[in-house]
């Protein structure tokens, strides 16, 4: 990497909020750059500020029709359930097209600054995974990563890898390169069998010439860590060396994460970590077109400023104290949060079990024999 990590962020992010109520907090932004500032981190990034995508770039992924109906929506906030907009996961609020727009705005300019600058970009406010080319999905309304990708490859005709690691299954972006070999999908997730989006069966392998090219993990209730570094060891690492993109994408949802409200997984931050680590060891060996890392879910918002701030410090090689500053602790208070880690890194916690862990471990047998046997040869392993 070149030039500093990029690091597309303001307060103007902070206006993409359906309701008070809604999961899907601003706080989760807003908390992550505080607590990265008080580490030091930021000393280390490029700031750059976002903006709105303009409506060529949403044009890129999305139909005419849907856009006008996402502005339509916004002033007048008269529902389009048919555009999934003003359902119970996407309510409709005055800015909702401009909020959209710049968190696509957000995650364009730092694929651009990445094409001018060669460095990586880690874009806190990305990921939205589940937005499709005319509907509004899951929290989603406008699909930033498929955006970025169609950038890159218009740009320098890279060959894209995508690693999905949020507890929901991408299937937007999964849907947008379905039938394409250029643009590898992989996606680690819940099963959807008790998880929105109820998609991401071991069976969504593509189709015509990108048939191997759509690979599906999904996983039980109850999978944790060891499972997570199962499936980067023997899936994620091989499929990487023998793909050889030239541009990685990673979506670094954290609401696989044992304390997250809205996912069963049981992730921790030691097996986020050693992922984190090894998408960052791997695009540097094959990538010469860089890393694109994106946030995603995560519904616990001082959870998730801890988590994509330990990323944040496992990107630079920066170390951490082992505790959350105190002035960030009181901030996090004041604005009613109780019962959050004070550790930056997990420790020793209890997590409950969903599913006896034999059962767990005999069900990823099968997704990763199945995926060996079909999508493997495709890639000469």
């Amino acid at each position: 990497m070149k030039g500093k990590l990029l690091y597309p962020y303001s307060d103007s992010l902070l206006h993409y909020e359906f309701r008070t109520d809604h999961p899907l907090k601003p706080d989760r932004l807003s908390l992550t750059y505080e607590l990265s500032r008080q580490l030091g981190l930021l000393e280390d990034v490029q700031v750059i500020e976002p903006i709105p995508a303009t409506r060529e770039e949403l044009e890129m992924f999305h139909s005419p029709e849907f856009i006008d109906a996402v502005e339509e929506a916004g002033r007048t906030l008269e529902p389009a359930p048919y555009y999934g907009l003003g359902t119970a996961d996407n309510p409709l609020f005055s800015e909702i097209y401009d909020a959209a727009s710049r968190y696509v705005g957000a995650t364009l300019v730092g694929a651009k600054e990445m094409l001018k600058n060669s460095s990586n970009a880690f874009c806190i406010s990305g990921g939205l995974h589940h937005a499709q080319r005319s509907k509004a999905s899951g929290f989603c309304v406008f699909n930033d990563i498929v955006a970025a990708i169609l950038q890159f490859r218009e740009a320098k005709s890279s060959r894209v890898l995508y690693v999905d690691i949020d507890a929901h299954h991408g299937d937007g972006v999964q849907n947008a390169f379905y039938r394409s070999k250029d643009v590898m999908t992989i996606s680690l997730h819940q099963t959807g069998r008790t998880l929105f989006p109820g998609t991401g069966d071991i069976y969504e392998a593509g189709e015509g010439e990108g048939f191997g090219y759509s690979v599906n993990i999904p996983l039980l209730p109850g999978a944790g860590s060891p499972e997570l570094l199962r499936v980067l060891e023997e899936v994620v690492q091989p499929l990487f060396a023998a793909y050889r993109p030239d541009l990685l994408v990673t979506q670094l949802g954290v609401d696989a994460h044992f304390l997250d409200p809205l996912a069963n997984l049981t992730f921790t931050s030691h097996g986020y970590e050693r992922v984190v680590k090894s998408m960052k060891d791997l695009a540097k060996k094959h990538c010469s077109h860089g890393w694109l890392a994106l946030g995603g879910g995560g519904y616990h918002p001082v959870n998730v400023a801890r988590l994509w701030s330990l990323f944040l410090a496992e990107i630079l090689g920066k170390k951490i104290p082992r505790s959350l500053p105190e002035e960030f602790v009181r901030l996090c208070e004041s604005k009613g949060y109780s019962n959050f880690p004070e550790n930056m890194r997990d420790e020793d916690e209890v997590i409950q079990a969903f599913l006896p862990r034999e059962m767990i471990q005999l069900d990823l047998d099968r997704v990763i024999r199945k995926i060996q046997e079909d999508i493997f040869p495709y890639h000469g392993m």
